[in-house]
């Protein structure tokens, strides 16, 4: 019985069975096969155990529904969700549910995010003006599309008329955007030719379920698979008055010509006047030229601009990013005003995080040492290709012929071909990458040689492959060679099955060029023996285009920007049976630099999570993502204009860093009163903590570092050196971490109290620890700060500790400490003579982490205006670092800042030094 039919048998008789039900029970699926299903005498073993596998992916798969970060407003969708005549979501759930191959779960979780995401748009039954802005983060080659196919459903059911999606910059990925959505939302082929009369399964899905007679109906199409936007050829599109009846669907370039065109279109509709809509604006990979990256911010890139005017064609707009590298998103400044264009596309709204499927193979899994596939699938480019096809070269570059490791990969396929023939998957669609150059000369001469190399290899196979004389042909020594190191010991098949099915297995591989010269791949005219090609370019295989059954890439690109890296992955997704097969070439620098930008991609996502739990918004400061290492800029120079990648040390040398300001804020003071007492209870109960009591301090030393980064990670400042934007890194953590298993391993701490000369007679109770007659340092002199209204300063100096020796001292001998701290003073001379407070600093073996719980006020002849917002009866609690010297060098980070933040580090950089400042660092210095 052929397996494909099996199959939709099979999945019929388990739907029945499960009726609605999620969680398969274990061992479901095979007992079924065995024992229930209609067709099990059909079966033989080898049939029976595919299925199974095949099964459980689609009811074993899980997914979750992912998180997200938004303002306020009241969603519409929920209260009217019942009352909608969904047909295009329907349709298409029942498609997926019947026909496809997506787990039913994975079509659950697109159910509940995109009811989510669909009710944080604009109502379309408003009729008031209204525009949001909002972006969803996905993974490269996880189903972003499927998502927002599922939304355009939606959204043309409750009554989105103007639909546009933004499908990059490449012809191919406009035509493959395209064809992706007449099979899931128009119903049929978006072509000129009116003869064409096919329909996709989509469009008659719910006969069966809704009764044969049902009319199909479908969206008008402004563009086709053939041809982008086009005013000649689409007339009014059925607009009364600029209003449109039906949903109508445009899928266009990113092209500055092609959006004019549009825009232009649109807004004679109604001769300049903004239509009805409402508009719903899709746009795809968002972070690529969609930012206003003009170097002057009064000037907007032009394709920025047309957005900005398509979006201006209506009253009532929703614009929605979609994108696996949202650096450059985040950091469109928030506070911008282009009144001319409109607002900016920063997703202020909302910024959605989804979840793969437990299936999905990213980065982590392949580019991470310690990933379940890194060591199957990875394999280093050796040393071969730097006179043949050299990083750097120019369009006119000579291809002689290809380096051995890409004649190798190619092999690699051909091998991998055979292997899907014996395993009876020999039909389904399957691809080799290769990305060695952005010239679409270089990449035509890729062509001809790996065509020529295809020729004469399979001139050998149909020779040689078959005969027990095989080994008398070099191209299939090469070919065992090949199969020896790679697959002869992670396969059940030998050598010798795959020699016989190697010319039927490869006689279909099709080397094509993949960019604006060799179009797109249409695998809805493949054969019933799949499409299998070799598929060769640069910029359309680096964005967005999806490579079904991508088994073996080869890359060689010298990239700069991490989203442009991340996106060149066109190997993550999913590979069901056969991902021990795949095999990803690449460089070292780009292997390590891959691992880096996973671990930032990662990082931004854990930030959205714990601004999740916290209730921030998209506009909130935090997100900020810290470059790699290998120093790929973390995305395109012109992208960056309004978060520019900032490299940023701090030198806390020999420095004293004080938290003199603090928010005023009740709930701020509280959490930083609560994470001292933790810190407080953890050193006490530490047996390799020792006590005493001196010199006016209560004294703990040997604190290991891991305690003060838990401390620092929980405690909130307005410093720009204390605050924690991620959730884990600050300048002061990051200075910490890298010397947390070094100098400054073990730490002093210290909690001074007072025993007399209060102050109004007023006394405190020192918190934290049981004891009689230890009182608060008061504080009565604060004062508010002149960079915010929301913050005030515990002194109208910025410090909070005692003044040098006396705060320095704590956890070493005093007498030493004096003694070489007044020699170094006086053997220094003129402006080279330290302060006292830096001398300490110098003198110190170790560093003291100071807690200060002071009774606190503000004093009124300088803060007349504001009220405290200190808990009765609580102390306020702040800090200070005593830095000792470091034989570590600053370690530059390069940090794409948010605006918030450079506005943070221009401040500290523009404030005249004082007591205890610290030095912040231009790394490029």
């Amino acid at each position: 019985m052929e397996f494909e039919v099996a199959l939709a048998a099979v999945r019929v008789e388990i739907d029945r069975r499960l009726d609605g039900q999620l969680v398969v029970p274990s061992g479901f699926l095979d007992e079924h096969l065995r024992e229930h299903s209609q067709v099990r005498s059909l079966l033989d073993d080898k049939t029976r155990i595919r299925l199974v596998r095949h099964l459980e992916t689609i009811y074993g798969t899980q997914q979750g529904t992912g998180h997200i970060l938004k303002g306020d407003f009241k969603e519409w969708y929920p209260a009217r969700k019942s009352n909608i005549e969904f047909y295009y979501w329907r349709r298409l759930q029942v498609y997926w549910m019947r026909f496809s191959d997506l787990p039913v779960r994975s079509i659950r979780s697109q159910d509940a995010v995109t009811d989510e995401i669909l009710g944080l748009l604009g109502d379309p039954h408003e009729e008031s003006d209204w525009r949001r802005r909002g972006l969803v983060m996905g993974h490269v080659q996880s189903g972003k599309t499927t998502n927002y196919s599922a939304l355009i459903t939606k959204a043309a059911d409750a009554g989105y008329r103007i639909i546009i999606v933004l499908a990059g910059l490449t012809n191919s990925l406009r035509f493959q955007t395209q064809q992706r959505l007449d099979e899931t939302f128009v119903g049929r082929p978006s072509v000129e030719d009116s003869t064409v009369n096919r329909l996709y399964p989509v469009a008659t899905a719910l006969r069966g379920v809704e009764g044969e007679n049902q009319v199909i109906r479908q969206p008008y199409c402004g563009t086709t698979q053939r041809s982008d936007f086009n005013t000649g050829a689409i007339g009014t599109a059925g607009a009364v008055e600029g209003t449109f009846q039906d949903p109508i669907l445009f899928v266009t370039k990113k092209h500055e010509k092609v959006l004019e065109r549009l825009a232009d279109w649109l807004g004679g509709l109604r001769h300049g006047m903004p239509l009805e809509g409402p508009m719903l604006l899709i746009d795809d990979e968002a972070d690529n030229a969609s930012i206003n990256t003009a170097k002057d911010p009064e000037q907007i890139t032009r394709i920025n601009e047309r957005i900005r005017n398509l979006l201006a064609c209506c009253r009532r707009t929703s614009y929605v990013g979609y994108t696996a590298t949202p650096f450059a998103n985040i950091f469109i400044d928030p506070d911008t005003d282009d009144a001319m264009l409109n607002e900016d596309l920063f997703p202020r709204h909302f910024i959605k995080s989804l979840d793969p499927p437990d299936t999905y193979i990213g980065a982590r899994d392949l580019f991470v040492s310690s990933g379940r596939l890194h060591e199957v699938c990875i394999r280093q480019i050796p040393q071969d290709y730097h006179d043949l096809l050299p990083l750097k070269h120019k369009s006119g570059h000579e291809v002689t012929e290809l380096p051995p490791s890409l004649i190798a990969a190619v092999r690699e396929y051909m091998l991998t071909r055979a292997l899907r023939w014996l395993d009876d998957a020999g039909h389904h669609n399957s691809a080799m990458l290769i990305n060695v150059s952005r010239f679409n000369n270089v990449q035509q001469q890729i062509h001809d040689e790996v065509y020529r190399l295809l020729v004469a290899t399979r001139e050998a196979i149909d020779a040689w492959a078959r005969s027990p004389s095989w080994e008398k042909s070099e191209l299939l020594r090469n070919l065992k060679a090949t199969w020896d190191e790679e697959y002869a010991d992670t396969t059940p098949w030998s050598w010798d099955d795959v020699r016989v099915v190697l010319a039927k297995a490869t006689a279909s591989i099709d080397p094509r060029l993949v960019n604006m010269r060799g179009g797109g791949i249409d695998y809805t005219k493949a054969p019933d023996s799949g499409l299998h090609i070799i598929a060769i370019g640069g910029l359309a295989l680096s964005r967005g285009l999806t490579l079904q059954g991508l088994t073996v890439s080869y890359v060689l690109r010298n990239v700069g920007a991490a989203d442009t890296l991340l996106q060149m992955g066109r190997w993550f997704g999913y590979r069901p049976g056969f991902e021990s097969l795949c095999r990803i070439h690449a460089t070292g620098d780009m292997i390590a630099d891959f691992e880096a930008i996973s671990d930032a991609v990662e990082e931004l996502r854990d930030d959205l999570v714990r601004m999740e739990k916290i209730g921030r918004t998209p506009n909130d400061f935090g997100l900020k993502v810290r470059q790699s290492p290998t120093g790929i800029a973390i995305t395109a120079k012109n992208k960056m204009l309004s978060a520019s990648p900032h490299p940023v040390s701090i030198d806390l040398s020999c420095k004293h860093l004080q938290g003199f300001e603090v928010f005023n804020d009740a709930e701020c003071f509280r959490k930083n009163y609560e994470a001292a007492g933790e810190f407080v209870d953890g050193v006490e109960s530490d047996p390799a903590c020792r006590y005493s009591d001196e010199h006016g301090a209560l004294v703990w030393t040997g604190v290991s570092a891991r305690r003060v980064l838990e401390l620092l990670r929980g405690f909130r400042s307005p410093r720009l050196e204390f605050v924690v934007i991620d959730g884990e890194h600050s300048l002061v953590l990051d200075y910490i971490a890298d010397r947390a298993n070094g100098e400054l391993a073990t730490w002093d701490v210290a909690l001074p109290y007072k025993h007399s000369n209060f102050i109004d007679g007023s006394k405190l109770p020192l918190p934290f620890i049981n004891g009689s007659g230890r009182y608060c340092r008061q504080r009565f002199n604060g004062t508010s700060s002149s960079r915010s209204s929301g913050i005030v300063k515990f002194t109208e100096k910025n410090v909070v500790a005692e003044p040098a020796p006396w705060d320095l001292i704590y956890g070493e001998d005093p007498k030493r400490l004096e003694r070489v701290a007044d020699g170094l003073r006086d053997r220094a001379s003129g402006g080279e003579k330290p302060s006292k407070e830096r001398a300490y600093l110098m003198t110190r073996n170790r560093p003291l982490l100071v807690l200060h719980a002071v009774e606190y006020r503000l004093d009124s002849r300088r803060s007349e205006d504001i009220l405290l917002d200190l808990p009765e009866g609580m102390p306020a609690v702040t800090l200070s670092l005593a830095f000792p010297a470091t034989e570590v060098a600053p370690t530059p980070r390069i940090y794409a800042a948010s605006v918030r933040f450079r506005k943070l580090l221009k401040a500290a950089n523009e404030e005249a030094d004082g007591e205890g400042d610290d030095e912040v660092i231009d790394a490029d210095d």
